[in-house]
């Protein structure tokens, strides 16, 4: 009679997953030692009151203050005036908080202006939605069955550091084709898959979560040399870049077309919550409204909708460039002082610290903090084991004094804990 426990016994050794794309057997015990380390160490529960905004966050339980280093709002603009009160007003318009209903059949007519306005603001077609994750859900699988494309499915590869949120759906898109990981920004693994097969797709970022740019112009040279899908999440450089906010993908990715899609989510730099997908193809947006995911899930709620106009209307304005400049200066400050220290993500507002063990990286996160700067521990499976160290992220909201004297505390620490 089963009770419960785990099964361990060999007889039942055929019941388990093949683990080719996922191991929670692995994953669950190592992660979750991980966060008790740094739960029993005061990191995390940490309950604020924010009204003086991410630069005097303060412990509600303490009175401890601090700057937030761990959020990825690197505009400051999810406190902006004119996003919050945008939202405010959205729910005072219409009086109710959402529909609760798959978008295909009836929306809000402010959600169609939504998608107007962002198509108009980041010259592509724009498909909102309530996350990026939801998007990719919906996505992935009907890429890889040729259903985008109107082709046979396509080989599916994707960079080993992609987000979890892309590499989560390895196993169903496994189901539709072929799925390989690349390492890392390897342009070459990426050619010698294109050579092989006739149709493939590429899974990536474009900024990466723990530091790192992509090779955008190796990738654009496969796509035109060979016809390679891309699917790229630039979620942690939508809005830190571009005339508009586009974002580091469309840097060089400028004219979308129907072999390219970049999703980002709209819940970080710009401010607002939810996720966008931004194409060159206008016929896939009713096809996509009803599959999978964003069928049966709900479109983003009504205060989403007016926070995200209200950002729009920041987007449009020249603060959008005052505040993109100073995250640029701030990033320059950190490269130019720590360009020695093995710090991962030179260009990037995302920095990583690697320090190799959980317990050193606990230790390191928790000594920041004590000096008023809050940065996240990362652990296996966000980072490979024996490769622990701390993210931080930079912000446009932040003076260029606050970065000096945030290094000088980093450099100082640094210095002790090495």
């Amino acid at each position: 009679m089963h009770t419960g426990a785990p099964v361990t016994g060999t007889e039942f050794d055929t019941s388990m997953g093949p683990h080719r794309f996922r191991n929670n057997q692995r994953m669950v015990p190592a992660s979750e030692a991980a966060w008790k380390l740094a739960g029993d160490n005061g990191m995390l529960d940490i309950r604020v009151d924010a009204s003086n905004g991410q630069n005097r966050l303060r412990d509600v339980r303490t009175g401890h203050e601090f700057v937030n280093l761990a959020s990825c709002s690197y505009l400051g603009l999810n406190s902006h005036s004119t996003v919050v009160e945008a939202g405010v007003t959205a729910l005072r318009e219409e009086a109710v908080t959402g529909l609760a209903m798959a978008e295909f059949r009836i929306r809000l007519e402010a959600a169609r202006r939504l998608e107007e306005e962002l198509s108009e603001l980041f010259g592509a077609h724009v498909l909102p939605s309530i996350s990026c994750g939801v998007l990719s859900a919906a996505v992935l699988p009907l890429m890889a069955s040729g259903h985008l494309t109107g082709t046979d499915p396509l080989v599916v590869v994707f960079d080993r550091f992609a987000h979890f949120s892309l590499n989560f759906l390895k196993p169903i898109v496994a189901d539709e084709s072929l799925v390989l990981t690349s390492p890392h920004d390897d342009m070459d693994f990426l050619e010698d898959v294109c050579r092989k097969y006739p149709r493939v797709a590429y899974v990536c970022e474009g900024a990466y979560s723990t530091g790192g740019l992509a090779n955008l112009h190796g990738i654009k040279a496969l796509q035109d040399k060979y016809g390679m899908y891309v699917y790229m999440d630039d979620s942690h450089a939508l809005s830190t870049q571009g005339p508009h906010g586009e974002g580091y993908a469309r840097s060089v990715f400028r004219e979308l077309d129907d072999r390219t899609m970049i999703v980002a989510s709209i819940a970080k730099a710009f401010g607002s919550t939810g996720g966008i997908a931004m194409t060159g193809s206008s016929r896939l947006f009713d096809f996509l409204y009803r599959s999978g995911p964003m069928g049966w899930s709900q479109g983003l709620r009504t205060a989403a909708i007016g926070t995200t106009l209200g950002s729009i209307a920041v987007h449009r304005s020249p603060e959008l460039g005052t505040r993109q400049r100073q995250l640029a200066e701030n990033v320059g400050i950190f490269d130019r002082r720590m360009k020695d220290r093995g710090i991962r993500g030179t260009g990037s507002h995302i920095k990583f610290v690697p320090v190799g063990e959980n317990e050193w990286a606990v230790e390191l996160a928790t000594e920041l903090y004590r000096r008023g700067y809050y940065c996240s521990a990362m652990f296996f499976p966000v980072v490979p084991r024996g490769q622990a160290g701390i993210r931080l992220m930079l912000r446009g909201d932040m003076t260029a004094a606050m970065t000096e004297t945030f290094v000088d505390t980093l450099e100082d620490v640094l210095d002790g804990f090495l």
